[in-house]
């Protein structure tokens, strides 16, 4: 078997990311030869995850190779995947985006990838990912820079129109196959368990899923010939009705999700995938209007619980760098992440298919070539080619249409410290609808987050 591969984690302490990479480099046979690089610019933060790395390398008797350093550039020389994981004070940002936001009508439950916080979340983070993939085209030119850091479709547009020397993808871990294959087998009663789950149940399974990141959509569901996607509706209509039966979670991105993909899936006939954040991609759940808003009107992300959440996650990662918890425990509950198995099955030739976000190519055929979609993929050292997925339904296709429109808007308004096109992203998106709300949302917010955006929206 050939020696693994060098990859590159850029932001080693991620809060979903740092362990499932360091389990899927030590437990993989194709992988765990190879060398993994962790770069993250807090040094205790990289002493914390280099620990665990060691431990768990020692522990599995494999020859993986774990480097690390603060600096990118020490460890790119060579590298065949790098991966972006990064963010800077995350919690806080997202708080700040969405609190300002919501004072001038504009909600936002995840606040990450749409509406004002997805727009300003890429002017802070589109300009190291384009440092970035400068250095890997100077450094490691024959490398994959996948993109994990959120909004991941921006961050991928950017990189595909002002990086194009870098081969690139981006990724979300919400169609992480074969996983999501599983859980819609389940859902649906084909099968029971996962231990059911065979090649020729798969080969029957015809599981069509298309849109932009966090917007994305069952387009098909069929099983031998059978249309599955009326049972779906029965059973989102049943789920719907059982959410009642226990107090809804007070939090902003789970709270009452089987009633919002109820009624987004009897308005559009497509079931969306990701309902915790499509909810906030229409403008039908802001609280517009006089009619009361069904389920209810979503509410704001809560930034201050997510940021005690990853200080209990992380108080959990310490312990398994300093042994408290035995690394034992990574391999017992352990489950590798999206982009390792990506890497694993490009590196491998294993010929599996993936979710990827990329260019369309075809792939939607009522959608331009270049618009820049997630879709299942086939894929090896070659890079992405998307599997034919049909048209995107009326009323859909023009959401989709305005999401990438917002998000071109976002990256070109991100290069370039442009406040007119800035103004232009915010009033296209599809949850503002009030020009001088977005005029204000603009202004506070540049002058709040000043000191982690460009210089030149100063001017």
């Amino acid at each position: 078997m050939k020696q693994g591969p060098k990859v590159v984690v850029i932001g080693a302490g991620s809060y979903f990311f740092g362990k499932p990479v360091i389990y899927n480099m030590v437990h993989s046979p194709i992988l765990n030869s190879g060398t993994l690089a962790l770069v993250d610019t807090e040094p205790a933060v990289l002493e914390t995850m280099m620990k665990i790395a060691e431990r768990a390398g020692t522990h599995a008797g494999v020859p993986l190779r774990i480097i690390g350093s603060t600096d990118r550039r020490e460890v790119l020389e060579g590298a065949d995947f790098v991966v972006l994981s990064f963010s800077f004070r995350n919690a806080c940002y997202r708080e700040l985006d969405t609190r300002i936001s919501r004072k001038y009508g504009v909600t936002m439950c995840s606040g990450d990838t749409i509406g004002p916080g997805g727009i300003f979340r890429a002017l802070r983070e589109l300009p190291e990912v384009l440092r970035i993939a400068q250095d890997v085209r100077e450094l490691a030119p024959a490398a994959w820079l996948i993109n994990f850091v959120n909004p991941t479709s921006v961050l991928g547009i950017g990189l595909m129109r002002h990086a194009p020397a870098v081969r690139s993808f981006a990724l979300c871990d919400g169609n992480h196959e074969p996983y999501v294959r599983l859980m819609y087998l389940r859902k649906l009663g084909i099968i029971a368990d996962d231990s059911e789950f065979t090649p020729e149940v798969d080969a029957k399974f015809d599981l069509r899923i298309a849109g932009v990141n966090h917007c994305t959509w069952i387009l098909e569901c069929r099983y031998d010939g059978r249309d599955l996607l009326p049972l779906l509706l029965e059973k989102t209509r049943e789920a719907a009705r059982h959410e009642y039966d226990r107090a809804p979670s007070p939090k902003a991105k789970p709270r009452l999700n089987a009633n919002y993909e109820l009624a987004l899936m009897e308005l559009y006939g497509a079931f969306p995938t990701a309902a915790s954040h499509t909810k906030e991609y229409v403008p039908f759940f802001q609280g517009y209007g006089a009619t009361p808003v069904t389920p209810e009107p979503i509410i704001c992300f809560d930034g201050y619980n997510r940021a005690d959440e990853m200080a209990e996650a992380w108080a959990e990662t310490e312990k398994l760098a300093t042994g408290e918890t035995p690394i034992s425990r990574l391999f017992e509950t352990g489950r590798g992440d999206h982009a390792t198995d990506i890497i694993e099955s490009m590196w491998g030739g294993l010929g599996k298919k993936f979710y990827i976000n990329s260019a369309n190519r075809g792939a939607v055929a009522n959608l331009p070539d270049d618009a820049f979609l997630e879709l299942r993929c086939e894929l090896d050292m070659q890079g992405p080619r998307p599997l034919p997925a049909g048209e995107m339904p009326r009323g859909l296709l023009g959401l989709t249409h305005q999401v990438l429109d917002t998000h071109e808007l976002t990256v070109e308004a991100a290069v370039s410290c442009d406040r007119k096109l800035l103004l232009r992203a915010l009033a296209t998106d599809p949850i503002v609808n009030n020009l001088g709300d977005a005029r204000n949302i603009m202004n506070e917010l540049l002058e709040a987050e000043r000191d982690h955006l460009p210089a030149g929206w100063s001017r």
